[in-house]
């Protein structure tokens, strides 16, 4: 897709719950003339069904969070 649309912002689903890869998809869509953003909708909303859904929600948005930010290049 860089290739086709260098400096085209890119939606990206799929890692999370959905098992894509954090590292592969930021080295493959992010570079300094265009950028990503990565959804992972289903891990953070099914993070807890009890009482403490919101920080278990909290929890599995800044694991993923930290998950592509150090796979940056």
């Amino acid at each position: 897709m860089r290739e086709l649309a260098p400096t085209l912002p890119l939606l990206i689903p799929g890692v999370g719950a959905q098992g894509g890869d954090a590292h592969a998809t930021v080295q493959a869509g992010l570079t300094a003339q265009g950028l990503i953003a990565v959804n992972s909708s289903r891990a953070i909303l099914y993070a807890s069904a009890g009482a403490d859904f919101a920080q278990a929600a909290r929890r599995e948005a800044w694991a993923t969070r930290e998950r592509l930010n150090t796979a940056r290049p």
